[in-house]
C-alpha cells in the first residue's frame, strides 16, 4: 500500500475518533444539564476532583486562622476559599522555593495540602511577576521576559505555567496568543493533571481556548482521571468553549474528508 493510502486511512480514523468524542461530549452536556449542576462562575476555580484533600470548609477555616490576609469570607487569601471557590498564590500562580545550591524548585507538600500530589512549594511572597503581567497584556509581559526570558514557561505553585494562568481569568486569556508566540508550551501539565486547554474549558474562556487549538494544543489530551477538554467543558457548562470545540471538530472533520 502507498503512503498516500495510509495517510487517507489515518485521517479517516482520526475523523471517526473525533465524531465519537463529540457524541460522548454531547451526552455529557445533556447529562450535566439533567443533573442540574450549578453554574460556577469564578474565574479562579481549581478542580478539586483531582488529587486533592476534598477537605471541608471547616478544614480550610482552621488552616486560615494564622493568615495575615483573609478573603471577605474569612479564609486565607493565599489559599483556597471554598465559599467563593477561588484560590490564591499559595495554590496557583505563586512564587516557589528553590534550592539555594542547585537553584532547582523544591518539591514537597503543597499549600494547605489542597492537592495531595507533591508539587512546587510556595515561598510565601505572592504571585510571580509573570502571573501579574498576564492581566496587563503584551507590554507588561515583554518587560518580564526582558529580565528573564525563561519566565515564558516558568513553573509556579500548583505546577502552573503562564499559559495555565491565562486560563484563570477573563483578562488573562487575552494574553494567551502572545504567550504562545513567545514559546509558551501549549500542552504543559500542572500538578492537577490539567493542560492550559483544560483550564480554559473549566473556566469557559473561549478566546484562550481557540488560541491554544490554533497553535496545535491537543484537544483530546486526558487528565489523570480520564477527563478531556470536552468533558470538562460539559461539566462546567462552559458554553463558549463548547462552541469553540465544536467548530474545531467540524473543521477537522471537513479537512479529513477533503
Amino acid at each position: 500500500r502507498s503512503i498516500a493510502d495510509h495517510s487517507v486511512e489515518n485521517e479517516s480514523n482520526r475523523a471517526s475518533c473525533m465524531q465519537k468524542s463529540f457524541a460522548l461530549f454531547l451526552f455529557l452536556v445533556r447529562s450535566s444539564l439533567a443533573r442540574g449542576r450549578p453554574y460556577r462562575t469564578t474565574s479562579k476555580k481549581i478542580s478539586q476532583r483531582i488529587y486533592t484533600t476534598m477537605a471541608s470548609k471547616d478544614y480550610y477555616k482552621e488552616v486560615s486562622q494564622g493568615a495575615q490576609t483573609k478573603t471577605s469570607n474569612g479564609y486565607d487569601a493565599e489559599g483556597f476559599d471554598p465559599i467563593a471557590d477561588t484560590v490564591g498564590p499559595g495554590i496557583y500562580g505563586g512564587r516557589v522555593k528553590r534550592d539555594e545550591k542547585t537553584g532547582k524548585i523544591v518539591i514537597g507538600k503543597q499549600y494547605q495540602n489542597h492537592n495531595k500530589a507533591p508539587g512546587p512549594i510556595y515561598d510565601g511572597s505572592g504571585y510571580t511577576e509573570m502571573t501579574e503581567a498576564l492581566r496587563y497584556g503584551k507590554e507588561a509581559i515583554q518587560k518580564v521576559l526582558k529580565k528573564n526570558p525563561k519566565a515564558i514557561n516558568e513553573i509556579t505553585t500548583g505546577g502552573a505555567t503562564p499559559l495555565h494562568m491565562c486560563g484563570m481569568s477573563q483578562r488573562g486569556q487575552l494574553s494567551t496568543a502572545h504567550i504562545i508566540s513567545e514559546g509558551g508550551a501549549v500542552d504543559a501539565v500542572d500538578t492537577y493533571g490539567y493542560t492550559p486547554l483544560h483550564r480554559m474549558a473549566s473556566n469557559d474562556l473561549a478566546i484562550g481556548a481557540k488560541a491554544l487549538l490554533d497553535a496545535g494544543a491537543d484537544a483530546f489530551k486526558k487528565t489523570r482521571c480520564g477527563e478531556d477538554a470536552f468533558s470538562i467543558a460539559a461539566e462546567s457548562r462552559a458554553y463558549k468553549v463548547i462552541k469553540v470545540l465544536k467548530e474545531y471538530l467540524d473543521e477537522a472533520d471537513s479537512k479529513s474528508k477533503s
